[in-house]
Order: C-alpha cells, then structure tokens, then sequence
C-alpha cells in the first residue's frame, strides 16, 4: 500500500489556533467558582455545551484545510474571518445565557455562514469530492440557529441548542457518505493533538495558583508532576501507539478528543477546587474521578487507530479497570486529605503512563 504523506500544518492553522487558547479559558472560568461546594448540573450541562459548540467550530475549519484547502487565499482569509468573529464569540462565554444570547449566537451564525461558503466555494466540484454534505449539515445548524435568534430566548435558547446538537452528531448519520481518502490522517492527527496542548497550557496557568506562601509546594510539584503525566501519556498514545499512516474517516478521533477536552478541562478546575476550602469533598472525589475516567477512557478508544503490534487485547483492558477502580476506591476513601487525594491522581497518573510505555515499547 502506498505510503501516505503527511500533509504539513499551515502557520496560519497555528494562528488560527491562538485564539482557541482564549476561548478555553473562558470555557474552564464557568466551572471556576463553585456554589456551596460544588456546581449546579444546569452549570456543567452549559459548560460541556459550550464545549461542542467551540470544538465544532474548530473541527469543521481544520477539515475543511484537511481535506479540501490548498492554501489559496481564499482559504486563509475565510479562516482568519473565522478567528475574528471566534474572539468577539469567546468574548461572550458565560453561565448567564439571557444577557449573551444574541451576541453568542450572532457570532456563532457568522462563523457558520463563512464556513459554509468555505465549503461551496473553496472546493472543486467533482464526484470524489463529499463538501456537499458539509453544506447540508452546516445549513441546517444555521437555520435553527438563525430561527432560534429570530425568536428570542425565551424559546429560541431551545433551538439554538438544538442546533448545535444537531451540527455536532448529525455527521454520524451520514457516515457513510464521506469519502475516506480525502481525509490526510496524519495532518489530523496533529491538529487534534495540537487543541490538546492547547488545553494543558490552561490548566498548567492555573495552577500558578498553588505558589503562594500558604500552599505547601509539594501540592503544587505533584499536581504539576501529575498533570505533566496525563500529557505524555497522550504523547505516547499519539505518537507511538497510534498508525498514523492509514485510510480513515477520523470520527472516533474527532469525537473522543471533545471528551479529551472536556476531561482536560475539568481537571483544571479539580486542581481549584482542591485549593479551596469551602469545597465538598464529596463533590470533589466525584469529579476526579469523572475527569479521570473520561480522559483515559476516550484515549483507549483512540486503540482503534493502533499499530497491529501495539493493540491492546483483554489483559491490557482488566489492567486499565483494575488501576481505575483502585484508584476511584482511593480517592473517595482518602477525600478528606487533600495531600492523599494528590498523591493519589499523581500515582493513579504514574500507573496509567507506565501502561502506556509498556505497550508503545512493540
């Protein structure tokens, strides 16, 4: 089989990326300040809402340059366009939906708009080509969009969130319509990992927090440490686990990465939460272990995309459940040490990053 060549990533991509760093930290701010001790689920429901919507957004312009772009400038300046009106949209990321509604969403419909002609326009009509149903997905997310904005929050919050559920998951539905060859798996492989670094940087920021003359340093090193490990173990998965030189649709990655994303960002605000006294330790044990169990699990279904000699078979899966169990069983039993509860995430970490090494080794 042919050898596929990786397409390279595009500085502009990288430009365009710069503003998603903003957009994530104010993504992770809704989840800053817990109310008597935790968050409401109406406030984590916004939260991962907000998630998709931004992550749509990235995704569908990083395809549109993985699959079709040939750095034209019609390409670029339909990008940059994007990345204007995603700071004006990240500008209006909060739990308080009545006051941004028409803001968020205006923005949302301009970016909608833009790509959608980046699609129509951008791309060479011919019958190997599947933009159309690009289109047809994106025209539909506007026009609930657009109908929702038209009749105002009241009833229109209801649709808008219709619709960015509807652009989220309705590719699934058309499945098998998309033309597997058009997508250079490699470029997306890179553009994935790079949103995910992205997301690290957020919760490394905040974790500045813990150097103070209050907080014992040790917290800071091992969260630090911990964190630093959850990363290289997505390193080693992307880079040495994973075949990157294959044919691929790339769902199950675009997919799992929004859960990667989501779980990044959560245990940024684990790493708060853990600093403040007021939280409920309850709470807190749950929420780890949720942010744990989505970041490693959606990173096990990335197995899918792995070499032949690094598949992970039925004794690697009983090894990952046993280190989850063990280490959910340890968080709840230790909550109301919050030096346990950190020595627990960076060993529980360690564990799951010797695993991986183990088996990218082949």
């Amino acid at each position: 089989m042919k050898k596929i060549i990786a397409k390279p990533v595009g500085m502009f991509e990288l430009f365009y990326d710069l503003v998603f760093v903003y957009a994530i930290s104010r993504i992770t701010a809704m989840i800053h300040h817990p109310v008597n001790g935790s968050i409401s689920v109406v406030t984590y429901f916004q939260f991962s809402l907000v998630v998709i919507v931004v992550m749509q957004i990235w995704l569908y312009q990083s395809l549109y340059f993985n699959r079709y772009s040939q750095n034209r400038f019609f390409d670029i300046s339909g990008l940059i366009f994007n990345m204007f009106v995603a700071a004006y949209l990240a500008n209006n990321i909060n739990t308080n939906w009545r006051i941004t509604f028409h803001y968020f969403n205006l923005a949302m419909i301009a970016m909608l708009v833009d790509l959608i002609m980046q699609y129509w326009l951008g791309v060479e009509k011919n019958e190997d080509n599947d933009n159309h149903i690009f289109i047809l997905i994106l025209c539909v997310e506007l026009a609930l969009v657009l109908t929702g904005v038209l009749v105002g929050y009241n009833y229109g919050v209801n649709l808008a969130v219709f619709g960015y559920l509807v652009g989220f998951l309705m590719p699934l539905a058309f499945y098998h319509k998309f033309n597997a060859k058009k997508v250079n798996f490699p470029h997306l492989v890179e553009r994935v990992g790079l949103i995910v670094i992205i997301a690290f940087g957020e919760a490394i920021v905040n974790l500045t927090g813990y150097f103070n003359n209050k907080t014992p340093l040790i917290y800071a090193a091992l969260l630090f440490l911990s964190l630093t490990m959850m990363f290289a173990s997505y390193v080693l998965f992307s880079e040495r686990i994973i075949n990157h030189h294959q044919i691929s649709k790339g769902f199950v990655l675009m997919y799992s990465h929004v859960l990667i994303i989501v779980a990044i960002l959560m245990m940024t605000a684990a790493t708060i939460y853990l600093n403040l006294k007021e939280i409920n330790t309850a709470f807190i044990s749950l929420f780890l272990v949720f942010s744990m169990g989505m970041y490693y699990i959606a990173l096990l279904i990335n197995g899918v995309y792995s070499k032949k000699i690094c598949k992970f078979d039925l004794k690697d899966l009983v090894v990952w459940l046993i280190i989850f169990v063990v280490g959910t069983s340890s968080v709840f039993i230790w909550q109301v040490d919050t030096l346990a509860i950190i020595l627990i995430l960076f060993t529980w970490n360690l564990l799951y990053l010797v695993l991986l090494a183990i088996k990218s080794r082949n």
